[in-house]
């Protein structure tokens, strides 16, 4: 078994300044996705929703960012290797059964937002790209409460 990890889980430097790091044991076997909001948006970004990084620009570069990690995620499946996929819960990017949703914008302040059933646009572009490629995972999420 490979598990395929959220950046921050094993990097908890890429988080949004002021989270604390999520409690994750790693595994024999891994591999490290890159995080795309730290990419995307940099390290001293603000807190963002989903809503606010579903538009066609962020999808397009979570697809560049992915090719690569799918093509091998795939060749690790042809050879018989199970594959267990593991976001982060509330993520906008990476999480797996939970998102967030709620900021609409404006001038930066404290937002509220609210975790919502539902798959990050990270994650989301992810398995969705295995899917079509017939490639089996399992996947779930890491901080959940």
């Amino acid at each position: 078994m490979v598990t395929v990890v959220a950046h921050c889980l094993l990097n908890p430097l890429t988080r949004v300044r002021g989270l604390a790091p999520v409690a994750f044991q790693p595994e024999e076997y891994m591999v490290q996705l890159p995080c795309p909001e730290a990419l995307y948006l940099g390290l001293s970004r603000w807190a963002v929703t989903r809503n606010q990084l579903d538009v066609p620009h962020f999808r397009r570069f979570c697809r560049a960012l992915i090719k690569p990690h799918a093509d091998l995620l795939e060749m690790l499946a042809r050879e018989g290797v199970s594959l267990r996929i593991v976001g982060l819960a509330g993520s906008p990017s990476c999480g797996v059964i939970t998102t967030s949703s709620g900021y609409t914008g404006g001038r930066p302040r404290a937002a509220e937002h609210a975790h919502v059933s539902g798959r990050g646009v990270f994650m989301e572009e992810l398995l969705e790209e295995l899917t079509r490629r017939g490639v089996a995972f399992a996947a779930e999420e890491a901080g959940g409460k």
